[in-house]
């Protein structure tokens, strides 16, 4: 069984609004949610193979914060051809991984990440989904495990068996 979690890079700041979109930095609620998201990670148990980043500041920054304290992936895959693409290239490099690896994190942007587990996942009929379709917000990710044998046999084979916000851990904490 594969696994593929994916999430949308954390909050960017707009302070500087002299910066173009892929300069964008972390604010400091990113952060914090990068941090607390990988807390859960490391809660839960969950480690990564492989991890697929758009190349832009944000995403490459909300990695960088995860991996203070994660177990270093076997390989990471920063690419200027993640930013802004849509859920049909991502595929592409998800399909050209190796069978080797079993779990993928892959970091990027809205609209791609929501469309993309749209277009993974045949389990629709789920409140998990109607949330993530409602709003996919910064630092949460979604857990796709599929039954496949090779990376390239992805498409509509998955099931979508979480959907993990930053405001849903603070309030189990509580």
């Amino acid at each position: 069984m594969f696994e593929l979690y994916v999430m949308r890079h954390s909050k960017s700041s707009w302070s500087n609004l002299n910066l173009k979109d892929f300069d964008r930095p972390l604010n400091k609620r990113g952060k914090k949610d990068a941090k607390l998201i990988c807390e859960f990670f490391i809660k839960k148990k969950i480690n990564f193979d492989y991890v697929l980043v758009s190349a832009s500041k944000r995403t490459k920054k909300t990695l960088q914060l995860m991996l203070k304290r994660l177990k270093r992936p076997k390989k990471i895959i920063s690419s200027k051809k993640l930013y802004l693409t849509d859920e049909k290239k991502i595929i592409k490099y998800i399909k050209k991984v190796p069978k080797t690896y079993n779990s993928i994190l892959l970091i990027n942007h809205e609209p791609a990440i929501t469309n993309l587990v749209r277009e993974l996942i045949k389990n629709h009929n789920t409140n998990l989904f109607k949330l993530l379709n409602y709003k996919f917000s910064t630092s949460a990710f979604a857990k796709i495990e599929l039954k496949i044998k090779y990376w390239s046999e992805v498409e509509n084979k998955g099931v979508l068996k979480e959907f993990v916000r930053p405001k849903d851990i603070q309030v189990s904490k509580e």
